[in-house]
């Protein structure tokens, strides 16, 4: 996550380095770039080749993607894990989509990264004390309230706050720190603003459309902050009545839905 992007010669090396240590990592990257996704007429078997053909952001987010899905396959039969990651997956796709339709390229794969992990406060929460976060689940389910009320209550703390502290330790890039605090927020002070709001949105729609807990008060704020993107009621009534249908033409969505075993 630390590496430089703008030094792209010494990054795709430092990057080659990270990968080519993990024999799983390297298979499934090499078995992402010789797939559909990027079809070519000569198989790719090496590391390097498939780096410079997918791109180093393509790669980081693969890079991420895989890595989580070995955590994921560990813990596939609790429902927090199974709801956790399904939610995090269709909202790094929805927003990537959203800001690439919108012309945000520059921030489509920030917008794609900080998807995967803006709720990564939850899981830390939830290893923390599995019985406990249990209940703040239902307690979420069963009132119409945002989560952190039922986090703070039972832990004095919420998700947003440990991930984002949890991201400053790790010396995470300040716009992913940012996003994890600052996400399913209508007043947001980040320089990141517009990356924030992409994955917010994304994510209250993801809930929408049943992949999360979606109340009035959520409805009420994804309402607010759709203007601030140049969404309409048209665009939010599509992606929720056809988000997967939608997602389904990326082949990387595809390929992830083989990673974790999902439609």
């Amino acid at each position: 996550m630390g590496i430089a992007e703008d030094r792209l010669n010494i990054s795709f090396k430092e990057l080659e380095n990270i990968i080519k240590v993990d024999p799983g990592l390297t298979s499934k990257i090499l078995k992402v770039a010789n797939s559909a996704l990027y079809a070519r007429q000569s198989d790719i078997t090496s590391l390097q080749i498939a780096i410079t053909l997918l791109g180093f952001k393509n790669i980081k987010s693969l890079v991420i993607l895989v890595t989580a899905s070995s955590f994921y396959l560990k813990d596939r039969r609790t429902d927090f894990y199974k709801n956790f990651w399904r939610h995090s997956i269709i909202t790094a796709f929805l927003g990537k989509e959203m800001a690439l339709k919108a012309s945000k390229k520059d921030i489509a794969e920030t917008v794609f990264i900080g998807g995967l992990l803006h709720n990564i406060g939850r899981a830390l929460l939830f290893n923390l004390d599995k019985k406990k976060y249990d209940e703040v689940l239902k307690a979420e389910k069963e009132n119409p309230d945002f989560i952190e009320v039922y986090e703070e209550n039972a832990f004095g703390v919420n998700h947003r706050q440990v991930g984002a502290e949890i991201f400053r330790k790790w010396t995470f890039p300040e716009v992913y720190t940012d996003i994890v605090l600052e996400h399913d927020s209508l007043h947001i002070t980040s320089a990141h603003k517009t990356t924030i709001l992409y994955v917010t949105v994304a994510s209250l729609i993801t809930e929408s459309a049943g992949f999360g807990v979606f109340n009035s008060k959520k409805e009420e704020l994804l309402n607010k902050l759709a203007p601030h993107i140049s969404l309409t009621d048209a665009d939010l009534a599509e992606y929720k009545e056809h988000i997967l249908e939608i997602l389904k033409t990326d082949s990387l969505f595809f390929e992830c839905r083989t990673l974790f075993g999902f439609g």
